[in-house]
């Protein structure tokens, strides 16, 4: 039966950078949009807080990252105000938490305030993309810190379980990587809403 709750289903891409968690946003929010679902979709509130001039990354401070924290609440405080039916997060308050933590240290304050905002409005699904392929240099992070990379991801995965967060890991890529996440975010999302699931196309034979 189709959804009967107000608030908006609400998806976030979770990872360390560079895992094409932005792109993937993007594709399954067109999706979404073409199926006549009214979507908001934002991308990772790092990147704009960089062009103005904050600390990100291994230079962040505490002010910093609170700032990007607040401001993706913000964004997802927007789609519950602006009548969305889904709202599309490229990241969660928790992969925010793990570059807070491994900069300025265990903050239990924070992470109450985390548990109990995002209780009062819970993500329905949360999808981690694996830590795969080649790390970019998108302008933001360097191409060659795949150390930090890689600590961020531990981190994500330990906070995950230490603070007992239901996820799901997307599975291992094939050829077509983000095409084939998106097609089963969308699907499921679809399913979830209770909206008509378009069958699969087959492939062509060779």
């Amino acid at each position: 039966m189709p959804s009967t709750k107000k608030r908006p289903y609400k998806i976030s891409l979770i990872s360390t950078h560079g895992t094409g968690k932005t792109t993937l946003c993007y594709e399954v929010a067109a999706e979404l949009k073409k199926r006549g679902l009214k979507v908001k979709v934002f991308s990772e509130i790092a990147a704009s807080a960089f062009e103005q001039g904050i600390p990100i990354n291994e230079t962040t401070t505490l002010p910093a990252q609170m700032y990007i924290m607040m401001q993706h609440i913000t964004e997802e405080l927007r789609g519950i105000l602006r009548n969305y039916q889904v709202v599309v997060c490229d990241r969660s308050v928790y992969d925010n938490l793990a570059y807070l933590e491994r900069r300025c240290g265990k903050n239990q304050f924070i992470r109450d305030f985390l548990q109990g905002y995002a209780a009062e409005f819970p993500y329905d699904v949360i999808y981690k993309l694996p830590l795969c392929g080649q790390l970019m240099d998108d302008g933001i992070r360097n191409a060659e810190s795949v150390e930090f990379q890689a600590d961020i991801y531990d981190r994500l995965n330990a906070l995950l379980a230490d603070l007992k967060i239901e996820h799901r890991t997307l599975p291992a890529p094939c050829t077509e990587l983000r095409k084939e996440w998106a097609d089963l975010i969308v699907r499921e999302t679809l399913e979830a809403l209770g909206r008509p699931v378009p069958a699969p196309k087959e492939k062509a034979a060779v």
